[in-house]
């Protein structure tokens, strides 16, 4: 099995934990706050991770890096946002189906040809998430508003967070963090900026541990997939990072005592099922 997608695996499970860390912020406080300090506190811990990581970046790969942050940034503010409206188990697999299909579609067209397992690991990846995503809930037992409002931050996240995914990896492989600081510098200043515009507060007050968590777990699983597609092909190590909700469904079962249903027990035996396949694909 190629190293790199063991390293896939870690940062799915980090990414996870992360946005489950910053929908419980979100709920508590200003969504625009939460992102912009957790952008703070990942830019701090991507200081730490640099004395390890070295390299050489290409003017393009800042380019690439800053286009990522951008992306990135916006779309972790709507998944937050759809996190803090309504069930994990719901929106964090939306986010998740949709920003899949990106960095396959890139690398397909870039001249990536996975085997035929690891074709059969994304079909699995993919037939996951609506099944995650089955709470069991009639469209009619909670606020048609708030569900329609959740479902749209969720799509568009899923296609900006697809965004960042194919972003960083198109840095050159000798790139160091470079263009991770430049992904996340940019998040930390275009969040300022609106906070600045809308006078609120940089500082989420309640939720400080949550916040912190969410951009310190996110730094982490950021630097583990920039590893990753460095040294393996983008269509199947986005998949399986792209299988986050596990992790985040899990914990909202724990920490929120959401339950399951026979449909989400399933979607998480195709995650494990489909990482797997891709991994041995």
């Amino acid at each position: 099995m190629n190293p790199a997608y063991a390293v896939a695996v870690v940062s799915s499970v980090v990414f996870g934990t992360a946005d489950f860390f910053g929908g419980l912020a979100a709920r508590r406080a200003s969504t625009i706050t939460v992102t912009f300090a957790s952008g703070a506190a990942g830019l701090l811990s991507l200081c730490v991770a640099a004395l390890f990581i070295r390299g050489v970046a290409l003017p393009q790969d800042y380019w690439w890096g800053s286009a990522g942050g951008l992306c990135g940034g916006i779309g972790v503010a709507l998944l937050y946002r759809a996190l803090a409206i309504g069930p994990v188990s719901v929106a964090a697999p939306v986010v998740s189906l949709v920003a899949l299909s990106l960095p396959i579609v890139v690398g397909v067209a870039l001249g990536e040809r996975p085997s035929l397992l690891a074709i059969v690991g994304m079909a699995l990846a993919a037939g996951s998430f609506p099944l995650i995503s089955n709470t069991g809930l009639r469209a009619g037992s909670s606020d048609p508003r708030a569900r329609r409002t959740m479902i749209v931050a969720a799509l568009v996240s899923g296609v900006l967070v697809g965004g960042f995914l194919v972003c960083i990896g198109r840095v050159s492989d000798n790139a160091g963090l470079a263009p991770l600081f430049a992904a996340r510098m940019t998040t930390v200043v275009v969040f300022a900026v609106i906070l600045f515009v809308r006078r609120e507060t940089p500082w989420p007050t309640g939720v400080v541990m949550p916040t912190l968590g969410a951009g310190v777990l996110d730094s982490f699983a950021n630097v583990a997939y920039f590893i990753a597609v460095q040294r393996g092909p983008l269509a199947i190590v986005g998949t399986i990072v792209s299988l986050a909700p596990a992790a985040t469904v899990l914990l909202a079962r724990l920490v929120l005592r959401e339950r399951w249903t026979a449909p989400q027990r399933v979607g998480l035996a195709f995650a494990g099922a489909a990482i797997v396949c891709v991994s041995l694909g």
